[in-house]
């Protein structure tokens, strides 16, 4: 079974679901991107969470020009990493090609929302 909703968000509503969408879609191409890097330096894959210890603890605090990730749900960027890994994880299997940066326009920008 699925259910068809639709959805009458506010303006504030509004803006705080184009942050999300933009910031994961941000934070997906960047985990793709930063592991891209490592392989060229010959250094080891990054895996999601080792990514995500990385991206809190080290990258933000230095580069304060990012600190709009943190405007949105930590889950939603988890989600968003989590989700990269996975297509990194099925390429390594040999399930599908290897993983293609998001655009705006041309792909679904899966993301999770906190109630």
């Amino acid at each position: 079974k699925s259910f068809k909703t639709e959805i009458n968000p506010t303006e504030e509503q509004k803006i705080k679901i184009h942050k999300t969408i933009g910031t994961c879609r941000y934070i997906y191409n960047f985990y793709l991107f930063h592991n891209k890097e490592l392989y060229t330096l010959g250094k080891k894959f990054m895996s999601g969470k080792s990514f995500s210890v990385w991206l809190n603890n080290d990258y933000l605090p230095n580069h304060q020009e990012y600190s709009w990730i943190r405007e949105v749900s930590s889950k939603s960027v988890k989600h968003s990493i989590e989700d990269a890994c996975t297509a990194f994880s099925r390429f390594f299997h040999h399930q599908s090609g290897f993983p293609r940066y998001k655009k705006k326009g041309r792909s679904n920008v899966k993301m999770y929302f906190v109630r």
